[in-house]
């Protein structure tokens, strides 16, 4: 360790060699203060001309952002009323949202200026857009072509406002900031020579008082500079000359000569554990920036699969619904259908209501039916106090789909499905059971090794594995599924939750 036994020395002797630290602290008062009065004249202008030019920039960039990504979000709809491009709806989605923050940040108070007003119609503008587009949208989906064709050419009309508008404020913009930059320009040649003169007096008054004291501070001082640098160098003995006066610089001396022994014991060690401290913090990021990564990946990754084999066959039902009944039933086939298919192509990280996922289920289960007829029976026990907690989405259709699929797929009838959700003091629990020929115990040990960190077993579509996996990432590790089953006598698959209310 360094020595520092050096600062015991009595106060008295320290406070004797207070003589050059105070003619310095006054002398350098004075220096400081004439070249603040020099500088702060120099920044005032200056701030004037930069706050001019960050305002042309910025207002700038914001109008071009808006006019890109307006640009974009016309091009997916366009994609998608004409070739309905799942790709394009999500990048319309993505854009349309985008744009519907950029005209949140525009201004919409009432005020007697031309910029503020016209901020004020480019919001409602961009709002207006945006609407007509989304029924364009819904259009599209009702395949209504008179409508979306109607819808889309108003949000066309509407896109090109908003481009004139913009372009407008852009003008708006280039002339307020010219403006106080030839206010800045009319100046500068008095704030130049003001400038100078003050800087001017700064100088030769600092000239005056550094070669007044230059000799007394700057030799030992060039002594001791000469001395560190040998120790920079690695020259710990180096000899450093005595020096007699009892002032600052003598305590500078002392503490040096002493530091040039223990600064070489300690330079060593201090530099190994810094570089080790160092390397580990290093490591210890990305390890952390790994995690978090992947944790976002496979949630996303988990959360956006959906089964083909379901939309192929419930879409096939609908057609032949079409072909043997009346629109009324095709209709509302279609319309649970969309909405099933809507809520799975949420967000894939969110949480929703228990009651949100329980209507899920219940389009589900309208759409089985259709599929099966009478072949199965499925019962609800839903505790109201359970419906305005909230749950990781897409938990219990995967598990009604599985029993299906695989629980009572050998089942002519009398197949039953029970699905229960309750409220147990902080804890929600959800339970989905079948009468179908259950699970053995080596795949429900494959199942719930999904919660584990470690498994990284490729798996396709929501299956049991999957939730299990997201039940453990959503919650951090809270939640947790517990599955039942014998071979022959059904399955019981339960999620355990902590509760939580959404405000």
């Amino acid at each position: 360790m360094i020595d520092f036994t050096w600062l015991s020395r009595p106060l008295r002797a320290r406070r004797s060699r207070t003589g050059l630290r105070d003619r310095i602290i006054a002398n350098s008062a004075v220096i400081l203060l004439v070249l603040v009065i020099a500088t702060s004249y120099t920044a005032s202008t200056s701030f004037n001309l930069a706050r001019s030019v960050e305002l042309l920039f910025h207002n700038s960039v914001s109008m071009q952002e808006l006019r890109t990504v307006l640009r974009a979000t016309q091009e997916n709809l366009m994609g998608y009323l004409s070739a309905k491009n799942s790709e394009s709806l999500r990048e319309f989605i993505r854009n349309s949202t985008l744009l519907s923050n950029m005209a949140h940040k525009l201004n919409k108070e009432n005020k007697n200026d031309d910029v503020f007003l016209l901020e004020k119609d480019l919001a409602y503008l961009v709002e207006s857009y945006l609407a007509s587009a989304e029924r364009a949208v819904q259009a599209k989906r009702g395949r209504d072509v008179t409508e979306y064709v109607s819808y889309y050419e108003e949000a066309r009309r509407g896109a090109s406002y908003i481009e004139f508008l913009s372009t407008r404020m852009d003008t708006i913009y280039l002339g307020q900031s010219l403006t106080g930059f030839s206010s800045y320009r009319a100046n500068i040649s008095l704030a130049i020579m003001s400038n100078g003169v003050l800087l001017l007096a700064a100088f030769l008054l600092s000239i005056a008082l550094i070669a007044r004291y230059s000799y007394t501070i700057t030799e030992p001082l060039a002594r001791l500079s000469v001395a560190a640098g040998a120790v920079g160098r690695g020259e710990y003995n180096h000899p450093l000359p005595p020096y007699e006066r009892k002032d600052e610089i003598r305590t500078l001396h002392d503490a040096f000569v002493n530091m040039q022994d223990s600064v070489q014991k300690a330079f060593i060690e201090l530099t190994r554990k810094a570089e080790l401290e160092r390397s580990l913090m290093e490591e210890r990021m990305r390890v952390l920036t790994y995690q978090h990564r992947l944790k976002d990946a496979e949630l996303l990754a988990l959360q956006t699969q959906i089964n083909p084999h379901f939309l192929y066959n419930t879409l096939a039902a609908g057609w032949q619904i079409a072909l043997s009944e009346g629109n009324e039933k095709t209709a509302e086939f279609l319309e649970k259908l969309a909405a099933f298919i809507r809520y799975s192509l949420k967000p894939s990280t969110r949480f929703v209501l228990v009651s949100e996922e329980i209507e899920c289920v219940r389009q589900y289960i309208w759409l089985l039916r259709l599929r099966f007829g009478e072949r199965f029976e499925f019962c609800l026990d839903i505790q109201d106090e359970a419906l305005g907690c909230e749950t990781p989405a897409l938990v219990l259709q995967p598990l009604v789909e599985n029993a299906i699929v695989h629980g009572l797929k050998d089942i002519e009838e009398g197949g039953r499905v029970l699905i229960s959700a309750k409220l147990e003091g902080d804890t929600i629990h959800f339970s989905v059971s079948d009468t179908g020929c259950g699970m053995s115990n080596e795949c429900i040990a494959l199942a719930l090794a999904a919660a584990s960190p470690e498994d990284t077993r490729p798996q396709n579509g929501i299956g049991l594995h999957n939730v299990v996996r997201r039940v453990a990432l959503a919650t951090g590790g809270q939640g947790r599924v517990e599955i039942e089953s014998e071979l022959g006598n059904g399955t019981c698959v339960t999620i355990l939750l902590p509760a939580g209310k959404i405000s």
